[in-house]
């Protein structure tokens, strides 16, 4: 049987998109799927994985210690910030044993190799693995395609390096494409090409460009700017599958469903801001103040997935003392805010008809479910290209206001007042948000559709991408396997239903040896940023087993060795092992071609070290787009190649460019110009077959149930909920954190914010109330304005209710993808990686996203808080037009995947044309 071999990066917000993915290949082409990782990662997948599910776990040995990171940390989720560039550099080491499993592979059973190795970005040296085996690749970008599109090219180009100027170009883009250094993530601003950020992400960057296509967990129609930006960075098919369905990862919550669902019933439709800021950002704790303060004096009802500020453990215990004093008892009294500890279930929330608007730290993921409810954002992204998404929703997609940009920036509750009412007061901006929000959520529908006689875009890229792979044989003969580390086999294979035949390959790893902790095999479980570099580093240890396996599968069962290696772009070496085994690979971006392809470009060419200006240009990108030093991520801002960071995604990134295509999780018609970026750098085939169906999340901590997030929402009218998350693995400042609060809560908006401990402090850990205005959830609780959920939110469902009509989101892609394709537009706050990009996509390219602040360093008040909300979510002309391009991207993503008789959306046809590309005879 035909084998899919996946090879997510080990963080929540790309293991997930991979499973989503893995389950999708499964249904359609009814092959072995495998999912590689680290031990304990796989055990998540295996957790989340239906019983009925087919799909193959395989572990690959990783010790997390050996990369010095913490004992049992193999996931970004488990980390502190400054570790996931360990955990990125351990990546590196699974790349020895990823090819051992996959020669293993070749030689054994029936002697046939995979047809496809789909990786994540992270490791683009599967490009030379699968190449080597002549196994098909391809990068799933778990991201949006304009994030993903400009961060690549900020960490391969580093332009912002370049140049004093605090906005700048990026090379190969259109001059009129700018990025502020407020839109790059902390690392990303001082990344000068040396640092560890810079070694250990540009590399794997490059090296996923070079992959045979790309999918993308996005919608064509929301992302053709992004997705044009990839085709014209990597010259090869992108697939826009997306937006996949949300994997349901079970996490403690401080509140059930029902009781959120309740809560939400009170009030009346889109009355309710929903604030999360996903599950590894926070923001600071003068942030988490401001933003208490700005909602509760908003006036309008809230739930708010509070975590510790900044500097705290963000899974820990959540403190009164980070929000005002009696402003929980107060909003909670007065029914206008619902605070939940550490988990809310986000898709609950922002399904109901209460929730009006999302503040979002504009994680692709976050931004998703948003859209595809039809909630609006407030952006607030703070990491990665969560800045691009933000940017890409306001500017782009016109649903999303950013109130404030990182966890380190100023704001004022002033300003999260004012964009609450812009949000969601009775203003024009938000009638536009919202009209244009249920337009994505519309578009987001048609692209995931398939009925008699139509195809959603979505679904005809899927069919492309399979199609392309699949080319010689029968689609339902091929066996899809993922490989990864064992942690992450067993995250996997917890996830894959138990009719599944997906196969999950283990790689050994052994963390302990590149310096992370015990059993941290993802960036999910990394302490800190400190142990990225660490963990990318081992990731690349991983290529001699990686070669090992894919020669295995060619010796098994009938000698044919993969037909395609799909990897992420972290492992761009094994673009060389597919060459060498004259294999087709495809990288797999999970996030948006927009922010990836800048990401690439910056991370390759560091453009921002050859300049002293604020902004910059990319090399090869149109002179019009510029990239400011604030739109890049810490690492990056320091990298100049030397560091540890660089070393890494240079390395990969490149040897991801020549990879022989991309697949994004992402849509055509969304973006176009993304796809141009990234056929600028690449020469490969590019995918948008997205957005890809979410896979149910790893059971993480919740602070409520969905259920009670729901009920929640039913208390608010339609698009009157803000929803505040900054995804798993982001966090803000403390100072960024009380400002935010304090916003939200002037505001007077509903919302729901997703809380985790600020920078500084575990981002898993418990958070704690001096991180925000004191009483600040106490009041926003009582007068149901504001739900604070602790460490993870039902995400889907708070986006799918009626009730929420915003996303304040960091950016990342699964978010965006969520959000729109619920038709919610977003509040930018992108903090690291491509959400920078993510984020100035949605509001420049898409008209989707306004963004509120930059990164967890910048400075941001609660009055820009306010004055974002307000302008989302009131009816102002700026939220009616987000609100109106957040819906019609919605329905462009659900005809970018609908596939009826005689129809056939862009999503289907990208995956259709990769399948081709992949199994042709070589």
């Amino acid at each position: 049987m035909a084998q899919f071999i996946l090879f997510p990066f080990m963080a929540q917000g790309h293991l997930l998109p991979f499973l989503s993915l893995a389950r999708l290949l499964e249904q359609r082409t009814g092959h072995t799927i495998t999912i590689v990782n680290t031990p304990l990662n796989i055990l998540t997948l295996q957790s989340i994985l239906p019983q009925e599910s087919n799909i193959r776990l395989v572990s690959l040995p990783f010790n997390g210690p050996e990369h010095g990171l913490p004992p049992n940390c193999e996931s970004t989720d488990t980390l502190s910030y400054p570790l996931i560039v360990r955990l990125i550099e351990a990546a590196h080491t699974l790349q020895p044993t990823f090819d051992r499993f996959i020669s293993t592979i070749v030689r054994g059973e029936d002697g046939r190799k995979p047809i496809c190795i789909i990786s994540d970005f992270f490791f683009g040296w599967t490009v030379e693995t699968a190449h080597t085996h002549g196994i098909f690749h391809s990068v799933f970008v778990t991201g949006g395609a304009y994030g993903s599109a400009i961060d690549f090219t900020i960490w391969i180009h580093l332009p912002h390096a370049k140049t004093d100027s605090d906005d700048f170009q990026l090379p190969g883009f259109p001059e009129t494409l700018r990025i502020h250094r407020s839109q790059l993530s902390g690392h990303l601003k001082v990344a000068d090409g040396s640092d560890s950020w810079s070694r250990a992400l540009a590399p794997q960057m490059s090296l996923s460009l070079r992959s045979d296509g790309l999918l993308f967990n996005t919608v064509e129609e929301l992302e053709k700017t992004g997705l044009e930006y990839f085709r014209m960075m990597t010259k090869r098919p992108s697939w826009p599958i997306g937006p996949l369905s949300s994997q349901k990862r079970k996490m403690a919550s401080g509140i059930s469903v029902d009781d959120c669902v309740s809560w939400l019933n009170l009030h009346s439709p889109s009355s309710v801001l929903f604030v999360s800021f996903g599950s590894q950002n926070t923001i600071s704790a003068s942030q988490m103040m401001e933003l208490a303060m700005g909602l509760e004096e908003s006036g309008k009802a809230f739930i708010w997935v509070i975590r510790p500020p900044l500097g705290n453990d963000i899974n820990g215990e959540f403190r009164a003392e980070w929000l005002p004093e009696g402003f929980e008892e107060r909003v909670v009294e007065r029914k206008q805010g619902l605070l939940v500890r550490k988990w809310a279930p986000q898709l609950e929330i922002l399904s109901h008809k209460s929730t009006g608007a999302f503040i979002s730290h504009c994680g692709w993921n976050s931004i998703l479910e948003s859209l595809s409810k039809g909630v609006p954002l407030m952006g607030w992204p703070i990491a990665a290209e969560q800045f691009i998404n933000s940017k890409m929703l306001e500017e782009e997609v016109g649903v999303c206001v950013e109130t404030v940009r990182g966890n380190r920036s100023d704001i004022d509750k002033g300003r999260v007042k004012e964009v609450i009412e812009m949000v969601m007061g009775e203003t024009e901006k938000r009638e536009k948000m919202r009209c244009k929000a249920l337009k994505i959520k519309k578009m987001m529908e048609d692209a995931v559709r398939e009925e008699e006689g139509f195809k959603g875009s979505s679904v005809t890229a899927m069919d492309a991408f399979i199609d392309t792979v699949m080319l010689l044989e029968q689609r339902t003969g091929h066996t899809i396997t993922i490989v990864n580390t064992p942690l992450n086999i067993l995250t996997l294979q917890s996830m894959l239903p138990p009719e599944s035949s997906i196969r999950l390959a283990t790689l050994p790893f052994n963390g302990p040896d590149h310096g992370l902790p015990p059993n941290c095999e993802s960036a999910d479980t990394l302490p800190n940023l400190l142990f990225f570099p660490r963990l990318h580093k081992a990731t690349q240890t991983l290529q001699p087993s990686f070669d090992r396996l894919i020669s295995a599968i060619a010796r098994e069962e009938d000698g044919r060795q993969p037909i395609c290696i799909i990897s992420d772009y972290f492992f761009g070496w094994t673009v060389e092992i597919a060459r060498a085994h004259g294999i087709f690979h495809s990288i797999f971006i999970t996030g948006g071609a927009y922010g990836w392809a800048i990401c690439f470009n910056v991370w390759i060419n560091l453009p921002h070290s050859n300049t002293d200006s604020e902004d910059f240009q990319l090399p090869g990108f149109p002179i019009t787009l510029r990239i400011h030093r604030s739109q890049l991520s810490r690492n990056l801002k320091i990298a100049d190649g030397s560091d540890s960071w660089s070393r890494f995604f240079q390395t990969q990134m490149s040897l991801s460019l020549h990879s022989d295509g991309f697949l994004f999780n992402t849509v055509e018609e969304l973006e176009k110009t993304g796809l141009g970026f990234f056929s600028r750098m690449t020469k490969g085939m590019l995918w948008l077959i997205g957005p890809l169906r979410t896979q149910g999340r790893r059971r993480k901590n919740s602070g409520i149930s969905a259920d009670d997030c729901v009920l929640w929402l039913n208390l608010h009218r339609p698009s009157s909920v803000m929803y505040v998350c900054f995804g798993s693995e982001n966090t803000i400042s403390a100072s960024q954190m009380m400002e935010l609060a304090m916003g939200l809560e002037e505001s007077g908006r509903a919302f729901i914010w997703v809380v985790r401990p600020p920078l500084g402090n575990d981002i898993n850990g418990d958070f704690r109330a001096e991180w925000l205005p004191e009483g600040f959830e106490e009041r926003v609780a009582e007068r149901k304005q504001g739900l604070l959920v602790r460490q993870w939110a039902s995400q889907l469902e708070i986006l799918a209710h009626e009730s929420t009509a915003v996303f304040l989101s960091h950016c990342g892609w699964n978010s965006v993808l969520e959000s729109l394709s619920q038709g919610i537009p977003l509040m930018g706050w992108p903090i690291a990686a491509d959400q920078f990009y993510n984020s100035k996509m949605l509001e420049e390219e898409v008209g989707v996203c306004v963004e509120i602040a930059r990164g967890n360093s910048s400075e941001i008040d609660q009055g820009h808080v306010k004055e974002v909300i307000e302008m989302v979510m009131e009816e102002t002309e700026k939220g009616k037009k987000m609100r109106r391009r957040a819906l019609e991207i919605k329905a462009m993503i659900e005809a970018a995947i609908r596939e009826e008789e005689g129809f056939k959306g862009s999503s289907v046809k990208a995956m259709d044309a990769f399948m081709d590309a992949a199994t042709r005879e070589r």
